[in-house]
């Protein structure tokens, strides 16, 4: 890799190809402007050199490329619908160990609204070598059983999303939790969502629990209780995207449409993002009603999801 300038000793990570760059500079672009003051360094991450426009380079945006997509490529990782550059993150620990204490990825799809980032990546991992949120699939059941887990034979039950991942570089290496990933992998596990699954299946529900609200997984599902829970850092995983010009949805709001609107139209690679495959029609009424029907039967455990943490920094260990 190509070392950064800076002192600091926290990076923010992203892993993409060409096909995201846009999105995750669209990313990297909030996260520089919205986060005061900032304390550490922002990377895109990848196996190429991406080009990272002057304006976006003078707020400290860099790529570091990584010579590993070989060695990556060898193991013969799950891609049904994951491209290979996001196994990166996994060997990012080991890779950037003699550069930096904590490591905070975002998927390439997330949207920041809090300023105060930098105190996350001080949060408490008490015995722990990472942090994330709980996944969506446990938001309305923290103990709903898990087809990973439940393949293995595991007792285990929470069970993170790994589109916000904070890792210490230091306790992940000295775990060798990217080991027994592979260990985990070449043994035939089936994997219900690649990495993510390495993850849990390695760490066995021993990690450090976020708020929800930094990782928040409800943006087009319940716009209302979004709104209410008042999130730190969007994660609009699934479909649709707020990108998407064939349907500019309206169940996310017009400012965050606006947003990667005006972004994308200043890069060259708009075109990708015009006729993806989340493509689609607005929802019908009988759609709309169903959601808001949906939102008032979730309102329950939306209530017990936010009081699992007393503030936004409170991690349950």
């Amino acid at each position: 890799m190509d070392n950064p300038s800076s002192t600091m000793r926290k990076a923010l990570v992203y892993t993409v190809d060409e096909r995201e760059r846009a999105i995750a500079l669209f990313s990297a672009w909030k996260v520089a402007t919205v986060a005061k003051p900032r304390d550490f360094d922002i990377l895109i991450c990848s196996f190429e050199p991406l080009a990272i426009p002057a304006h976006l380079s003078a707020l400290g945006i860099r790529n570091v490329v990584f010579d590993l997509h070989d060695k990556i490529s060898a193991e013969n990782l799950p891609q049904i619908w994951l491209p290979l550059i996001t196994y990166l993150r996994l060997w990012l620990p080991d890779a950037l160990r003699l550069r930096y204490d904590r490591l905070l990825y975002l998927d390439a799809d997330t949207y920041l609204v809090s300023p105060d980032l930098s105190h996350l990546f001080e949060v408490d991992l008490g015995p722990h070598a990472l942090a994330a949120a709980l996944d969506k699939m446990q938001w309305e059941n923290p103990n709903r059983p898990i087809l990973d887990f439940a393949a293995q034979g595991m007792n285990v039950r929470r069970y993170l999303n790994a589109g916000v991942c904070l890792f210490d570089v230091e306790g992940y290496n000295a775990l060798n939790l990217l080991g027994q990933m592979l260990e985990i992998h070449r043994a035939g596990a089936k994997l219900q969502h690649h990495d993510q699954s390495l993850i849990n299946l390695a760490t066995k529900g021993h990690w450090a629990e976020l708020s929800p609200r930094w990782n928040w997984q409800w943006t087009s599902r319940f716009p209302g209780l979004t709104e209410r829970a008042d999130p730190l850092l969007h994660h609009f995983g699934g479909a649709p995207k707020p990108w998407d010009a064939a349907r500019r949805p309206t169940n996310f709001s017009g400012p965050i449409v606006e947003e990667y609107a005006t972004f994308l139209s200043l890069e060259d690679s708009i075109h990708r993002f015009e006729t993806n495959h989340y493509g689609g029609l607005r929802p019908s009424i009988p759609a709309q009603i169903k959601g808001l029907v949906d939102s008032a039967l979730a309102y329950r455990h939306f209530r017990k999801l936010l009081k699992r943490h007393t503030d936004a920094f409170e991690t349950r260990l």
